[in-house]
C-alpha cells in the first residue's frame, strides 16, 4: 500500500494578500459589531436621563395667554367671563394701565380656584381633603411675610400649578397625561420624578408607553395626593394594581432619596442608605467584570491577529 504523501499548498503572493485582506476584513466585522453593542448599551443607559429631559411642562401660568393655544385646549369655547367674572378686583377693573404693579404678582396666586368647581365639582372637593390644600393653608395662615420668601417650587400647589387652564389640552390618552403628569409632579418633587424614571414603573410607563403601568397619580391619587409613609396607606396603593401584595411587598423603597426627608424619618434614610450601597457595589461589579471580559477579548483578537501576520509573512 502506498503511502499518501499530503503536499502542502503553495499560496501565490496575491493569493496571500487575499487571504490576508479577508482575514483583516472578518476580525474588523467582529470589533465593529462589539462596539455597536457598546453603543447600544450606552445608548440604552442614558435613556431615561434623554427622555426625562425631552417632557416639559404644558404651559406656565403668566398673565399673557397665546389665544391660538387656548383655542385649542380643553376650555377654548370658554368665554373669560365664564372663569374669571366681571374681571375686577377689589373694585378695581382688570387690567389697570395706570397700574402695573399686577403683573409683578404671581397669577396663580391672585386666582379664586374656588370658581373651578363650578365645573369640577368631585375633583375641587378631592382637592381640599388632600395634603395639597392642607399645606397651602398653613402658609396662609403663616406670615405673608414668611410665605412670600418662598421659592415657587417650596409653595403649596393650587389648580393652576398642576393644570393649565389656558392650555391644557382634552381628549389625551392615559399615557400622554401619565407622561405629562411625571413633569408635572416633577416641578416641585425632581428627586422623586428622577428615581420613579429610573424604577420599572417609570421605564413601563413613561419610556415604553404601557398604558398598564402605574403613573404618579396611581399611587397618591389625582387630587387627593396622598402620602405612603403610612404603612397602611402604601399597602392600600400597591394592592390596586397588586392585590396579592402584602406587607412586606408594600415596604419596596419606590424613591430612594432622602430629599426633603424629614430628619426624624431614620427607617427610609437607613433603606436608602443601604441601596445606595449595594447600587456602588452592584456597579462596580459589572464595571470589573464587563472590563475583564471585553479587556480578553481585545488581547485575544490582537493575538490572533498577530498569528494571522505572522504566518502570512
Amino acid at each position: 500500500m502506498k503511502a499518501l504523501m499530503v503536499k502542502s499548498k503553495k499560496w501565490l503572493p496575491e493569493q496571500k494578500c487575499c487571504r490576508l485582506r479577508q482575514s483583516n476584513e472578518c476580525y474588523g466585522g467582529r470589533i465593529g459589531r462589539r462596539l455597536l453593542f457598546c453603543l447600544m448599551l450606552f445608548s440604552a443607559l442614558l435613556g431615561s436621563q434623554c427622555l426625562e429631559a425631552a417632557i416639559t411642562p404644558d404651559g406656565q401660568p403668566g398673565w399673557f395667554v397665546d389665544m391660538g393655544r387656548f383655542a385649542a385646549s380643553a376650555h377654548g369655547t370658554f368665554s373669560c367671563e365664564q372663569c374669571h367674572g366681571n374681571m375686577k378686583r377689589g373694585g378695581t377693573m382688570h387690567p389697570d394701565s395706570e397700574n402695573p404693579a399686577f403683573l409683578k404678582a404671581y397669577a396663580n396666586r391672585e386666582y379664586n380656584y374656588q370658581r373651578c368647581q363650578s365645573c369640577h365639582k368631585p375633583s375641587y372637593e378631592q382637592y381640599l381633603e388632600g395634603a395639597h390644600a392642607k399645606a397651602l393653608m398653613k402658609q396662609q395662615t403663616d406670615s405673608a411675610a414668611e410665605s412670600h420668601k418662598l421659592p415657587k417650587s417650596k409653595k403649596a400647589p393650587t389648580c393652576g400649578n398642576c393644570h393649565s387652564g389656558h392650555y391644557t389640552r382634552a381628549h389625551l390618552s392615559r399615557v400622554e397625561i401619565g407622561r405629562q403628569m411625571v413633569s408635572v409632579c416633577g416641578t416641585c418633587h425632581p428627586a422623586q420624578a428622577a428615581t420613579y424614571l429610573d424604577n420599572y414603573h417609570g421605564k413601563a410607563a413613561v419610556n415604553l408607553g404601557d398604558k398598564n403601568a402605574a403613573f404618579c397619580t396611581d399611587c397618591h391619587g389625582a387630587h387627593h395626593c396622598f402620602s405612603l409613609k403610612d404603612k397602611k396607606t402604601a399597602l392600600a396603593a400597591c394592592q390596586r394594581c397588586h392585590p396579592e401584595a402584602t406587607e412586606g411587598f408594600a415596604q419596596v423603597v419606590i424613591h430612594p432619596t432622602i430629599q426633603d426627608l424629614p430628619e426624624n424619618d431614620t427607617e427610609k434614610r437607613a433603606h436608602v442608605a443601604l441601596i445606595r450601597v449595594v447600587t456602588l457595589l452592584m456597579a462596580i461589579m459589572v464595571i470589573l467584570v464587563v472590563g475583564f471580559f471585553y479587556g480578553h477579548s481585545f488581547v485575544w483578537i490582537l493575538r490572533e491577529l498577530h498569528e494571522k501576520l505572522r504566518k502570512h509573512k
